[in-house]
C-alpha cells in the first residue's frame, strides 16, 4: 500500500532527524553553566542574543548573535574569557586593510573565499580566510592583523581553532 510506504518513509525521516539533533552531546543547558561563567559572558557581551552553551574540553562555549554576526566565546572553567570567534561571512571588506592587501597579493588571490573568521584572544587578534578552487584542495590561511601570514594549511574536517591553538 502506497500510504503505508509513505508513512514508513516519514517515520524513518523523523527518526533520522531526531538522531541528528541528539548527535551533539556537548550541548548543555544554561542551568548547568556556572554562574561566574555566565556573568563573564554578560559583562563582556551584554548585547548577546539567542545564547546557547556547549562544552569543549575545559571550556564553556557560548554561541550567540551579536550585531548580526554569529559569535562564539570561549570561557575557562574558572570564568576567564579566553577567545572570541566572529563569523565575518565572505566579504573581504570586513577584514583589516593589511589582511585584505596581503591576501589579494598572495598566490591564492584568484581562489574563491568560502568563509572569513575573526579570532580575538587576550594576547592577539588574527583572521582565518577559508578558500577553495576547483581541482585544488581547500586551504585555510591565518593572518595577523598587520597582514603577516601566520599559517597556510590544507583544510581538514576537524581543524577547530581553540584558545590553545598555536601558530
Amino acid at each position: 500500500n502506497l500510504d503505508q510506504k509513505n508513512l514508513l518513509l516519514m517515520m524513518c525521516l523523523v527518526s533520522t532527524m531526531v538522531m541528528i539533533g541528539c548527535d551533539k552531546d556537548d550541548d548543555i543547558h544554561v542551568s548547568k553553566v556556572p554562574e561566574a561563567v555566565v556573568e563573564t559572558l554578560q559583562a563582556k557581551f551584554p548585547n548577546a542574543e539567542f545564547v546557547e552553551w556547549e562544552m569543549y574540553k575545559d571550556y564553556y562555549i557560548a554561541d550567540f548573535w551579536l550585531s548580526g554576526a554569529d559569535t562564539q566565546v570561549w570561557i575557562s572553567k574558572n570564568a576567564i574569557w579566553r577567545m572570541t570567534e566572529t563569523d565575518l561571512g565572505v566579504n573581504l571588506a570586513k577584514l583589516p586593510s593589511a589582511v585584505q592587501t596581503a591576501f589579494q597579493s598572495s598566490k591564492y588571490a584568484d581562489w574563491r573565499v568560502d568563509d572569513l573568521d575573526k579570532y580575538e584572544r587576550p594576547d592577539r587578534t588574527f583572521y582565518l580566510i577559508e578558500i577553495e578552487k576547483k581541482g585544488e584542495r581547500d586551504r585555510d590561511l591565518y593572518y595577523a592583523e598587520d597582514g603577516t601570514l601566520l599559517k597556510d594549511e590544507q583544510d581538514r574536517e576537524n581543524n577547530e581553532v581553540t584558545p590553545d591553538t598555536q601558530f
